[in-house]
């Protein structure tokens, strides 16, 4: 890393916010510390996207590779959703840093998961035992490459098409053991955190009801998720539940999602029920009508991208690859 990326990086920890930069080429991007929950200043971000919609952005989503360096297909960007690493020792990071940055993608945007220990300036205070460090190196000393790194922060991507891909990512989980970026699961760190005009969310761990394995995710991440409607949001964690789904915001939908935020209690449920035979109905008239694309609203791709999965990470899954 060079010396003025680790005076970028502490100016940014000293700060204490957020911080994005547009990127169209290969600069170097240099990690931030962990900004504290509750610490998130988030604000509306330029309009991108439609400049040639006819030409799309291949996005190819990964997570929880875990020291695994699987073959990727080809698309821009490439985007990890966290726990690149086992330990989160220095020397497995590294090696994945390595890696990514030996890949063809152009573009390619990471943030961590709970078991990249490492990176959390939080977690070192408070378990300095547990992390082995060589002598004489440091977080500070990791070398980046080309490679962006979100903590709690956006980036803006310029693609040939002149297109413009705007991405949050957050790298905090519940609670759970003790691991690295955690909060406690009645902690509210998700309200009013993604940026409006965010197209796409990465973050660790998903939102509950989505890809989570029966409830497992933040229901205060599936409500800002309704909130901000970004188009895709891609996310790890929970590795028994890869895959895609898309998912809206009308109807009996937006009542799941409010049971899964904790906002809806009988009356919701009931409600879901009366919204599912009108949308049945909708979808039939619309079906007839031939205006079906037109009355489906804003619509969120939602991907769980683990790569591994098995008692011991021994299985391997299929890279999700999407098109905007």
């Amino acid at each position: 890393m060079h010396s003025q990326d680790r005076i970028r990086w502490r100016l940014a920890s000293q700060l204490g916010r957020p911080h994005g930069r547009v990127c169209g080429n290969n600069s170097a991007a240099s990690p931030q510390r962990s900004l504290r929950a509750g610490s998130i200043a988030a604000g509306p971000l330029a309009a991108g996207l439609p400049a040639d919609a006819s030409n799309p952005i291949t996005v190819v989503c990964i997570s929880d590779t875990h020291q695994t360096q699987p073959q990727f297909p080809d698309g821009d960007p490439l985007l990890h959703a966290g726990d690149l690493t086992n330990q989160g020792s220095f020397e497995e990071l590294q090696a994945q840093l390595d890696w990514l940055a030996s890949l063809p993608h152009r573009h390619k945007v990471v943030i961590a998961g709970n078991h990249d220990k490492l990176l959390d300036a939080d977690y070192l205070a408070r378990f300095p035992e547990r992390i082995c460090e060589p002598e004489g190196q440091s977080v500070g000393d990791l070398e980046w490459h080309d490679l962006v790194y979100l903590n709690n922060s956006f980036e803006t991507l310029g693609f040939a098409n002149g297109r413009r891909l705007s991405i949050f990512g957050s790298l905090w989980t519940p609670q759970f053991d003790t691991f690295a970026f955690q909060y406690p699961r009645i902690r509210d760190v998700w309200t009013g955190a993604v940026p409006e005009g965010a197209h796409v969310l990465l973050t660790h761990g998903p939102p509950k009801g989505y890809l989570d394995l029966d409830g497992k995710g933040c229901p205060n991440l599936t409500r800002e998720v309704a909130r901000t409607q970004p188009r895709v949001v891609v996310f790890g964690h929970i590795h028994a539940g890869p895959g895609r789904e898309e998912v809206g915001y009308r109807g009996v939908e937006r009542a799941y999602q409010r049971v899964m935020a904790g906002d809806g209690g009988l009356e919701v449920v009931l409600g879901m029920v009366f919204w599912l035979l009108g949308a049945w109905a909708e979808e039939l008239v619309s079906s007839v009508l031939g205006h079906g694309e037109e009355r489906r609203g804003a619509r969120t791709t939602m991907v769980n991208a683990a790569v591994v999965g098995g008692l011991r990470n021994e299985e391997r899954r299929p890279v999700i690859v999407l098109e905007i």
